[in-house]
């Protein structure tokens, strides 16, 4: 088994060094020195004596779940992957394992974290698609990543069809006579679930002849909700309806209108994503799409632990389907209305 003092000879440096940077006390240290000795780490395989007694067992009975931390918010306010989260966890005990949750923010903290508790398989929740190859090449054990949209072949995926969903939702809105409409989402990267929702929505307006005004595609990232609505109120030719990428912003959405005097959805509908249950307790039940969390939660470990047990098993990717769910969100408009 690899040693402190395995390290600190491949380094040329202490002991002391090794052991400040291993358990992270890096004040000492350069930070050059301090990336040096984690890759040297990293490349021998090193072990904390912590987890040495996981180690010598058989079996660590350890399931790992990767979430990326983007260090400005909590991992788990996003709905979305607490209850993710809870579901796998509760999978996971019944196979008699236990979840490990690790907060990551670069690919170099995977491996290490994986190998000091000898994991047995691992569970990624978020964006990765860019480390997928480097994260397999590093490690032997079953990955399975979720709503990935990586260009890696040879890897397990369980999503959701979300250019599906945006598709029902540009199709719901046509159906109740809205030609003018935006999209609301994060775009953290090209081809990810948000873009892939946008996509779908602009796709089915294009085959009706209608496009999404680049105007009316509202980047989470840029703007607030309350940034949002106010563009809305200043625009000539405002959309009458929006597909949020997700409930929890349709909900502020619906929030920040009400507070400038907007009413949902005489004055403007919207269409959220998730089918959480505060989208069916609100004041006004909100029309969505609905992904099936419980049964991707339970595809996640099924074909985790089937992995386990037949390590050769081929790679596969899984989508889920997806429906919309019609609540009260989503105005008619008559025909010959001004839009």
């Amino acid at each position: 088994m690899v040693t402190l003092k395995d390290i600190a000879e491949r380094a040329g440096v202490s002991m002391m060094t090794v052991s400040r940077v291993m358990n992270g006390h890096q004040g000492k240290v350069s930070e050059k020195t301090a990336a040096r000795i984690q890759a040297l780490a990293d490349e021998m395989g090193y072990i904390p004596n912590s987890s040495a007694r996981s180690l010598a067992a058989r079996s660590s009975k350890i399931i790992a779940v990767i979430l990326r931390d983007f260090s400005d918010s909590n991992p788990l306010a996003d709905p979305h992957s607490s209850t993710f989260l809870g579901l796998i966890t509760r999978e996971v005990q019944k196979q008699g394992y236990y979840v490990m949750i690790h907060f990551v923010q670069d690919f170099s903290d995977i491996t290490f974290r994986l190998r000091s508790w000898n994991a047995e398989g691992a569970i990624f929740l978020g964006l990765f698609d860019e480390e997928v190859r480097q994260i397999q090449k590093s490690n032997q054990i079953p990955l399975v990543f979720t709503d990935s949209y990586s260009q890696v072949r040879q890897m397990i995926n369980i999503g959701i069809d979300d250019y599906k969903g945006g598709e029902l939702a540009a199709t719901h809105f046509l159906q109740k006579g809205h030609t003018n409409l935006g999209f609301a989402g994060p775009f953290i990267r090209i081809g990810g679930v948000v873009s892939k929702r946008c996509e779908g929505f602009s796709d089915t307006l294009l085959k009706n002849h209608l496009t999404l005004a680049p105007e009316h595609i509202y980047d989470l990232l840029k703007i607030t909700p309350e940034e949002m609505v106010e563009n809305i109120l200043q625009d000539p030719f405002p959309p009458t309806g929006i597909f949020a990428f997700s409930d929890e912003f349709a909900v502020q959405f619906c929030h920040a209108a009400k507070q400038r005097g907007l009413s949902v959805p005489e004055d403007i509908s919207i269409i959220g994503f998730d089918d959480f249950p505060i989208s069916r307790i609100l004041p006004l039940p909100l029309t969505t799409i609905r992904q099936d969390i419980d049964k991707k939660a339970a595809e996640t470990c099924r074909i985790l632990f089937e992995h386990i047990q037949e390590p050769d098993k081929p790679s596969e990717n899984v989508i889920l389907d997806v429906e919309l769910v019609e609540r009260s969100s989503v105005s008619t408009i008559k025909e010959g209305a001004v839009q």
